[in-house]
């Protein structure tokens, strides 16, 4: 009489944020078991040590392999693109259905002989209660829960989705090493969240549609926006914080004297406060400006001085961007007619290329922002200066 095959399903990878979900059906030849010194050391997989794990693995490799097979299984692989596409439960229902039909054929390669392949199976049972049907079945698995605590079928099956899933992350690891793969195969881990800060970090074997990763996409770039004239930011902020999670970086070396400083830091902090944007107090460096500017007093407005000055507040800007990790930056120094944007523009290309950080090159002059910077600061009743900031402007 012709032995009946009991098949077990089992997965690996359904709860990760990375990488794909791998199904594997197996069965032990009725007429041919493993040896009960091999079934002794099989349990549950989640009780075995990587090393074991990996052990048994290999045992169970090598006797499927045998001419009359101790062991028959088939693992099918689903990888991101289609959980993203299906959602993780259709994917792995795919999976385990092409395992399952691999299994089948492997477990009856002459269909013309035994036309009927329930004809050989007794059975064909699911651990878990996703109540798939497979129109390949005459008919529906038997599904089970928590039965892999006890049943050793489950655990080989469970053990080969594990250690072959395993492996695969591990070659992810080689080519991802910040994110520590090799460490966590499977679920979160402090490490993992901490690397993903922000869009350019999420990998092409990320499931973009696991909240954890749909967060991070769908956060708005952080962009640190360089103010060092008070007034004509306003409208730069008012624009810009609905698009960017805006960070607003206060330098200006050259203001003098310390009493207008003063006044232009409280309107400054003013402004953040009605928009609700977090902001940073950089130094007073006016004697950094003065060195920088030495011999070059009598210099006319938008000449050598001033691209003194231009370069100072950008390579400020740029190093606090980069101490951040925030990748993009711009200034608002391009909003005011007195500033030359093309010399703004050709001091950000050298430092972008020095710090490898993303300038946003905006000329704050279009769009009436200047215009409508003057009507906030009457609206909301904000200082605005009667000249540049330095003594030479002022004189």
């Amino acid at each position: 009489m012709q032995k009946k095959y009991k098949i077990w399903i089992d997965e690996a990878g359904r709860g990760p944020w990375l990488g794909p979900v791998v199904a594997c059906a197996l069965t032990f030849n009725p007429g041919n078991l493993p040896s009960k010194e091999l079934l002794s050391k099989i349990n549950d997989s989640k009780k075995l040590s990587e090393k074991k794990r990996e052990e048994i693995f290999e045992e169970l490799v090598k006797l499927s392999l045998w001419k009359n097979p101790r062991v028959y299984f088939w693992v099918w692989i689903v990888d991101n693109y289609l959980i993203d596409q299906v959602n993780i439960k259709k994917a792995n229902k795919e999976a385990m259905r092409r395992a399952l039909v691999e299994l089948l054929r492997k477990i009856n390669p002459h269909p013309r002989i035994l036309p009927n392949k329930e004809g050989i199976i007794d059975s064909i049972l699911i651990d878990w209660n996703d109540n798939y049907i497979f129109d390949e079945l005459d008919k529906k698995p038997v599904y089970v829960i928590w039965w892999d605590a006890k049943i050793i079928e489950i655990w080989a099956a469970s053990i080969i989705a594990k250690v072959f899933r395993d492996k695969l992350i591990i070659t992810y690891a080689s080519i991802y090493p910040d994110l520590s793969l090799e460490n966590h195969k499977w679920y979160w881990t402090k490490k993992h969240s901490d690397y993903l800060t922000w869009k350019n970090k999420v990998t092409w074997i990320h499931r973009i549609t696991y909240k954890p990763v749909k967060k991070v996409l769908e956060q708005k770039e952080k962009l640190l926006l360089h103010i060092c004239c008070w007034p004509d930011s306003t409208i730069p902020i008012v624009d810009l914080k609905d698009k960017y999670d805006l960070t607003c970086f206060w330098y200006d070396p050259n203001i003098h004297p310390k009493k207008e400083y003063d006044k232009r830091l409280k309107a400054f902090k003013k402004v953040c406060e009605i928009e609700q944007v977090p902001y940073i107090i950089g130094e007073y460096d006016i004697e950094n400006f003065f060195t920088n500017t030495k011999w070059l007093e009598n210099c006319p407005e938008r000449w050598e001085r001033c691209e003194k000055c231009y370069d100072m507040r950008l390579t400020r800007t740029s190093i606090e961007a980069k101490k951040l990790e925030i990748q993009y930056w711009t200034t608002t120094l391009t909003i005011s007619p007195h500033k030359d944007e093309k010399k703004i523009f050709t001091l950000w290309e050298k430092l972008n290329l020095k710090d490898s950080l993303e300038f946003l090159k905006l000329d704050f002059k279009k769009n009436d922002w200047f215009k409508r910077s003057i009507e906030y600061t009457k609206k909301n009743k904000i200082y605005r200066q009667d000249y540049c900031g330095c003594v030479y402007s002022k004189n």
